[in-house]
């Protein structure tokens, strides 16, 4: 059951044509994807009982995303906040869910700060990636806590391609916006390696009305990937980082009027996650993995002494075992010791917090039905026990449809922040939801696909800031319910792929009966292209609906307007190892926010080469 974009009222109009459409010499394509982060091990997408979506490595280059926050808006159900253009604040809203109830792990270790609980998406150059993949809904049963809304696992450049590889590209657009990558692999069959880096630098625009200062940003980011697999066991390594600056608008409120001033300020930033992993079968019939992981999350600021540093170093112990070609177990324990480093306007925290966690998880198939149900129980030295579970069924109604149910708790634990420093409560309760979802998918044939669900997400004891700054404190009292519908259609037919789809949902704190901020009820995504032998067109079309908000300069309530965007891609392949490519970003210039009061970049045009050896 692969979860894919989704279909709109247009596609019964452009369907007909998009397959009449000329494709000598091309066979019709299948549907392709193996996805892992749904279940913990490979298996056919389509076979996936909760919603995935997969961006491979074509995707990504082909989108104009220039970061892993701007190609998941392409994702159906999944929408942005943004104070402004590259490198600045980003909130990443999962079918209606909180900025920080998504977990975003890179290469299988959470990449999520301990401070603001949300992960740094902003700072990941999409030129470091070899893979996405998006699963919805709560998924702490098999990945802890901050999975509520879903999660989204990247995999960064690998090192186990034969023989040996060279990349490069540069590229240039507008707001002086400049990119340039290189890197290498070099595989055997029994080893590999890999190591890339890349640079982007902007200029920036003025992101708030009235203030001329740009707001610019500037990334460096590397990659590094080692595999050797010797008598059964495969030993890897890997290191991603991204560094650098950006530059954003403060408030201050100076003496003697203390009336509010916009201050143009600057931070550095240090995201990095490393690994070390051993896997193989030990036993027969059970594949282990042992991977130890450290994720690093650093901001200091350049104008000020406040800064906020993460360091969580994680063990984890995992286990497939093929029981039959119809029962496989997934089972674990994990250990997690996290380090936050904060101060912020005069509050200061320096302290570790640990949490140990073992998980299970059956998956069975018997006949035209198939069962899956697991659980988790977490340690947490703060917060104490916490369980979680989930049970999905399918039902084959024939054999290209399967009717989908799914239900499922998820929870987050308060940050370190939340808790000790900013509007601090050391008595905070961890976050906790509750999901139930209907789905049905349908193979329409083995190049096209359709799926529709219903959902609805239960969130108790949001934490919330009450009071007025600075005399505020975070407590537990908001309660939310997010209802909806996901349709999704994808199509792939020889030149020809098509992702497209639709989402509506009612997004309400149920505290007040108000829409929760920064989320539509209605958006919609689409994804085309072309992919001939020498020419690649295409392009991506992403609506959102009006979104209530809060002003960003007054506070005062507010909403954002609806808007659609249209972003236009192409490439031509010079010879076999160069191609030229253009992007065309926001074609009809379109004025809008994703922040109430914060700029969204205008109409922009980048040109670039690229060099593939084969």
């Amino acid at each position: 059951m692969m979860r894919v974009s989704i279909l709109g009222s247009t596609m019964k109009k452009l369907l007909p044509a998009l397959l009449a459409w000329p494709a000598i010499g091309y066979a019709a394509t299948e549907l392709p994807e193996i996805v892992v982060s749904a279940t913990g091990y490979p298996i056919n997408a389509h076979e996936a009982l909760v919603p995935t979506e997969v961006f491979d490595r074509d995707d990504i280059q082909r989108s104009n995303a220039v970061d892993l926050a701007e190609l998941l808006r392409l994702s159906n159900g999944l929408e942005l906040g943004r104070n402004g253009g590259p490198g600045q604040t980003t909130s990443l809203f999962f079918r209606g869910t909180e900025s920080d109830h998504n977990l975003v792990m890179i290469n299988g270790v959470a990449m999520n700060s301990a401070t603001v609980a949300s992960a740094a998406i902003q700072s990941v150059d999409t030129q470091m990636l070899h893979r996405v993949e998006v699963v919805k809904g709560p998924q702490s049963t098999l990945w802890g806590s901050g999975a509520i809304g879903g999660v989204v696992s990247v995999n960064t450049l690998p090192s186990f391609k034969p023989g040996t590889q060279y990349f490069a590209s540069g590229e240039y657009g507008r707001y002086e916006t400049e990119r340039l990558s290189a890197g290498f692999s070099h595989g055997n069959g029994q080893t590999g390696i890999s190591l890339a880096v890349s640079h982007f630098d902007t200029d920036g625009f003025e992101v708030l009305p009235g203030v001329s200062d740009e707001s610019g940003h500037d990334n460096t980011s590397f990659n590094a990937t080692f595999r050797h697999t010797s008598d059964g066991l495969t030993f890897a390594a890997s290191h991603w980082q991204a560094e650098g600056t950006t530059e954003y608008q403060n408030f201050t409120f100076p003496a003697p009027t203390f009336s509010l001033v916009l201050v143009p300020v600057s931070q550095d930033f240090l995201n990095s996650v490393s690994t070390v992993s051993v896997e193989g079968e030990i036993i027969d019939g059970i594949s282990s993995e042992l991977q130890l992981g450290l994720a690093r999350d650093r901001i200091d600021q350049n104008d000020n002494a406040d800064f906020a540093h993460t360091d969580r170093t994680t063990l984890a112990w995992r286990n497939i075992a093929e029981l039959s070609n119809d029962d496989i177990l997934n089972f674990g324990i994990e250990a997690a010791w996290e380090q936050a480093d904060i101060e912020s306007f005069g509050s200061t925290y320096d302290g570790t917090t640990d949490f140990q966690a073992l998980y299970a998880q059956y998956d069975t198939t018997r006949g035209r039905h198939q069962w899956l149900a697991g659980g988790r129980l977490l340690y947490h030295e703060d917060a104490g026990r916490h369980t979680t579970w989930n049970l999905g069924y399918g039902f084959r109604l024939t054999s290209d449809t399967v009717f989908k149910a799914n239900a499922a708790t998820g929870f987050r634990f308060p940050t370190a922040t939340e808790r000790f420093v900013f509007s601090a409560n050391p008595d905070l309760r961890p976050e906790r939801s509750r999901a139930l979802e209907l789905g049905l998918t349908h193979l329409i044939d083995n190049a096209q696909q359709f799926d529709i669900s219903l959902f609805r997400t239960d969130i108790k004891d949001l934490i919330v800031s009450t009071g007025v700054f600075p005399n505020t404190v975070n407590v537990n009292i908001d309660q939310a319910r997010i209802k909806g519908i996901e349709v999704a259609y994808r199509l792939r037919h020889g030149p020809w792929s098509l992702d497209t789809g639709l989402l509506r949902q009612e997004p309400r704190d149920r505290s007040n009966d108000s829409k929760l901020l920064r989320r539509a009820r209605s958006s919609a995504k689409t994804r085309l292209d072309y992919v001939g032998n020498r020419i690649s067109l295409g392009g991506e079309l992403i609506y959102s609906g009006q979104r209530d908000d809060v002003d960003g300069i007054t506070f005062a309530p507010t909403s954002t307007d609806s808007y659609t965007l249209v972003n236009l891609h192409g490439s031509y392949q010079l010879d076999r190892e160069w191609t030229t490519f253009v992007k065309l970003e926001n074609l009809s210039d379109e004025d809008y926010e994703l922040a109430a009061r914060y700029e969204s970049p205008g109409r922009a045009l980048t040109v670039g080469i690229r060099f593939q050896s084969e």
